[in-house]
This record gives C-alpha cells, structure tokens and sequence, in this order.
C-alpha cells in the first residue's frame, strides 16, 4: 500500500481503493486510533464509496516527526492526502480527533468537500490542562499508561462486559500509536478551537453523538449544529465514544442514508 508524502516530508500510510467510479469517501481517525478503527463499516461502505483511509502522523504505520502538531497540521494532512490521489471533491466522515480535522476540510478547504459526518466531537475542548496532561503521560509513562481509560471511555460498561474481544482488538490498536505522535495530538487538541469558524462550513453537516458519551455529550455535539447552516443532529442510543463499533448497525444505517440522499 502507498506512502504519501506531506508538504512537510512525512509520509503516511493510506489505504485507498482504486478508482471504481464510486463517490470518495474519506475517513477520519480518532486520537489512538489508526485506519482499522472503521474495519467494521467497509462492506456496507464499499457498495456505494471509493473508500480511502490513512494512519495519522505517529500512529499505526505513519512517520512520527517529532515536532509539535496542531489541527491546522492534521488538517492539510487530510487535504494532502486527496490531493495526492487526485481526488478533487469526497464526502467526509470523521470521529473525535477525526471530526475536528473534518471539520477543519469544511471550514479551510470546502471545495474538496461534498458532505460532512462529524461524530463523538466538539470544535472546542477544556480543561486545555488535561490534554497537556496526557500528552506529558504519553511521553513520560508511554500510551500503554493511558489505554485502559481511553478504552473505559470509548466504550459503555455494558459493552465491555459483553464483548471483552472487540475491547481488546481497540487497545492494541491504540497500543500501535508511538507514545510521542499520541502526546503530540494531545497538544494540537489542547489549543484547538474552531469555534468562530464553523460558520464558514458551506456544506451539508450531519453530527452524531452516543447518548452515553461522557467524552463529547451531547450538549458538547450541539455546538456543531448551532452554528452551521442546516446542520443535524442525532443521538444514537446505548453508546459511548467510539459509536461506529458499539453500534455499528444504527451507525451505518444513519450515516448511510445521509450521504446517500
């Protein structure tokens, strides 16, 4: 699978189907996680979607430069990566850290945008001293001091009761992060705030949260919707952070039907 180099001379590990004639869709990561984070939403995706997926700097099987990130950086990342491709316009579908950088597309590169899923967010985030928190953790104990309570978050009590092996498959995923792109991503979500910019999203904006998700609730997930135009929200019940894998069906059913409309 391709490499693709940054502006800046990092490369990224992409995935992305060849050119089927199908609609772009690119998705978007998670802080810890890599591409295989949306392993689950392939099949019912790849019916209707050229599928295209890629590792963050410092995660799964990209480079970790050690230079400080910011959401502008992971941004152009994402815009690099479909102008690498050749791909002018793709619909956008990202989750927490992935949201934000989606939301970054619409509001500095619309034009390469068709629609936009923003999921488990929020265009600000505090106390800014928890994420330096963990970034200095990261850094200092490793990611494998933090993944327990990033999987206690994503996930609801009842979940991780029943499916002990799909937990399991999260944190090592979350363990393949190197401890310094992790901490690096804390700090650009530290000083991220894209909050007086939302107006500027021009295109259709579905925002999704899970009604159990203490990391984004959805009082967090509304400040999406009242701020660009003929944004929608809904809540998909009995799911923490990382909804696409709690509730893959409801997931799929909802972002299906939004961008195929």
């Amino acid at each position: 699978m391709p490499r693709i180099a940054m502006d800046d001379g990092i490369e990224l590990y992409v995935e992305a189907d060849p050119d089927n004639g199908k609609p772009p869709l690119l998705f978007l990561n998670a802080l810890g996680a890599d591409h295989t984070m949306w392993d689950g939403q392939m099949p019912r995706f790849r019916e209707h979607f050229r599928i295209v997926r890629f590792d963050d700097r410092g995660h799964g099987q990209s480079e970790p430069p050690e230079t400080s990130y910011t959401i502008d950086r992971l941004g152009r990342d994402a815009r690099g990566v479909l102008e690498s491709l050749g791909i002018d316009v793709a619909h956008v579908v990202g989750l927490s850290k992935g949201g934000m950088t989606a939301a970054w597309l619409g509001i500095n590169a619309a034009e390469h945008v068709e629609k936009l899923v923003i999921i488990s967010s929020s265009p600000h985030l505090a106390p800014r001293e928890v994420w330096e928190g963990r970034a200095q953790t990261a850094r200092n104990e490793g990611v494998e001091a933090l993944v327990d309570a990033v999987v206690g978050r994503w996930f609801t009590e009842a979940f991780r009761t029943r499916h002990p092996e799909v937990c399991a498959r999260i944190r090592a995923m979350i363990l393949t992060a190197s401890d310094e792109g992790y901490a690096a991503c804390c700090e650009a979500l530290a000083e991220m705030d894209l909050r007086d910019d939302l107006e500027l999203i021009p295109v259709p904006t579905l925002a999704i949260c899970g009604d159990s998700d203490a990391a984004t609730p959805i009082a967090k997930t509304r400040e999406w919707v009242s701020s660009i135009e003929g944004a929608r929200l809904e809540v998909i019940g009995k799911a923490a952070h990382l909804v696409n894998v709690e509730q893959s069906a409801a997931f799929d059913d909802l972002v299906l039907e939004f961008l195929l409309k």
